[in-house]
């Protein structure tokens, strides 16, 4: 492939990924007048987020099957086609129902266009310049939920919340005119025969219903959600169970089989908890905890965004000339520190400094924990890798979103006398940052075996 061809295939790789991932966040900040305009509970509005993750997780390992079907840039292009339509269609609706069927289409579109995404943008990546292409796809998929919440708001203050489900349309549409141009040919071999396991796919959709419905059985019942925890876990056994018995397997066990393999995935558990988490966290920080402005946020968060941007690209650099595993730890220690800074808000620079050195952190990861953990695998294995990792990634969103949830709710209904020095109503979240702090020093410790 030409480089001039390899560009154009990545742009519309990167910013297809960018057009589906940012719906993600878009929908937050239009859950309050949702609420308002159809008088529906905080629950119910907040199944618009739950349903769109939950599909990113159960549609993620279909990637290397479709594509092996029927062709990755074929599917690519047309569920490119079909998010467009859907998003237009949900935009000119005024039925609940019909705009949360939306949104699981969204989810699905999501789900397989990320690795899709991913492993074609390796396949494509001219020698050399992994580390590069790497920080490229990065860029679409950790700025596009960072900056859908402050385009979305832009978005309800002057148009009205309905438009928010059309920011993804745009981009879209620009990726398939790039696909068009370019017409890339897909030059991979199929692996396997082309069976879709269907009892794996049934086990993990339960898997991840189970996820979504603790918190609200933990608000139930103390007991019953400690049966449900251990029935997800009995369910996590039987579903591995399953897939090593799988002729063809949505997660290929012999992948856990390399070490090095291995100890990403954990790097990226932890990844995933921690983007989604702090996303979710600093403006609940802000306005919740600390009484900050909706303005000062959203300029914080902006703030973070440009330094995500930022080290997205000196990470693809730095990867092409040292070791992945390097960068990784740097990224690692970065984000674990901010943590402590967040942990501890003791003036809004400090705030605004742990903000910024968690988002450098988290850009120089992803670019060199995605090319360490292709480097650890066969070519062959490469698709059903890039699956996993983009499977892990979210399901560590969504189990971490789940969790802190749970947490600050009980931490805030909590009296924590320990913590009386700090600013009022920041407590529950100086706790929740310190353990995210913690999850990342164990990430580090991980990481070492990485190369």
């Amino acid at each position: 492939m030409s480089r001039a061809n390899s560009r154009m295939t990545t742009a519309a790789l990167v910013i297809g990924s960018f057009a589906v991932v940012m719906s993600a966040t878009t929908i937050n900040v239009a859950i309050t007048p949702m609420m308002r305009d159809f008088a529906i509970s905080h629950y119910l509005a907040q199944q618009f987020s739950s349903v769109f993750l939950g599909m990113t997780v159960v549609c993620a390992p279909l990637a290397a099957w479709v594509a092996d079907r029927f062709g990755a840039w074929r599917v690519f292009a047309y569920l490119l086609l079909l998010y467009v339509l859907v998003s237009v269609l949900a935009g000119f609706s005024d039925s609940l129902a019909s705009m949360l069927i939306a949104r699981a289409l969204q989810g699905l579109c999501a789900g397989i266009i990320q690795p899709l995404s991913l492993f074609l943008i390796l396949e494509s990546a001219l020698p050399g310049r992994q580390g590069r292409t790497m920080s490229m796809f990065g860029l679409g998929v950790v700025m596009a939920p960072a900056l859908g919440p402050t385009l979305a708001g832009f978005v309800v203050e002057l148009v009205g919340w309905r438009y928010t489900f059309w920011l993804g349309v745009p981009p879209a549409l620009i990726a398939l005119g790039l696909v068009a141009w370019a017409r890339p040919v897909d030059l991979h071999r199929p692996v396997g025969s082309g069976r879709l396991d269907l009892p794996g796919l049934v086990l993990l959709a339960g898997l991840v219903a189970l996820v979504f419905a603790w918190p609200l059985l933990l608000a139930y019942s103390g007991w019953l959600a400690s049966v449900l925890v251990v029935a997800w876990l009995l369910l996590l056994a039987l579903f591995w169970h399953q897939q090593e018995r799988s002729a063809e397997p949505l997660i290929t066990p012999k992948l856990f089989r390399y070490p090095r393999f291995l100890s990403g995935i954990l790097v990226t558990l932890a990844y995933g908890i921690g983007m989604y988490g702090s996303m979710f966290l600093v403006p609940l920080l802000l306005q919740d905890g600390l009484g900050e402005s909706a303005v000062i946020t959203g300029n914080l968060m902006l703030l973070g965004g440009l330094a995500l941007a930022l080290s997205i690209q000196l990470a693809g650099r730095l990867v092409d000339h040292f070791s992945p595993r390097l960068v990784v730890m740097i990224g690692l220690a970065c984000f674990a520190f901010s943590c402590l800074l967040l942990a501890l808000p003791a003036s809004l620079e400090l705030i605004a400094l742990g903000i910024v050195l968690g988002r450098i952190g988290l850009g120089m990861i992803i670019p060199s924990l995605y090319t360490a953990m292709v480097r650890a695998v066969p070519d062959e294995l490469l698709r059903r890798s890039t699956v996993v990792t983009s499977l892990l990634r979210q399901a560590g969103g969504a189990l971490g979103i789940t969790l802190i949830g749970v947490l600050l709710s009980g931490l805030s209904a909590a009296n924590l006398p320990g913590l009386s020095a700090l600013p009022a109503g920041s407590a529950p979240y100086s706790v929740i940052f310190a353990l995210l702090g913690l999850l990342f020093l164990w990430a580090l410790w991980v990481s070492r075996r990485l190369d």
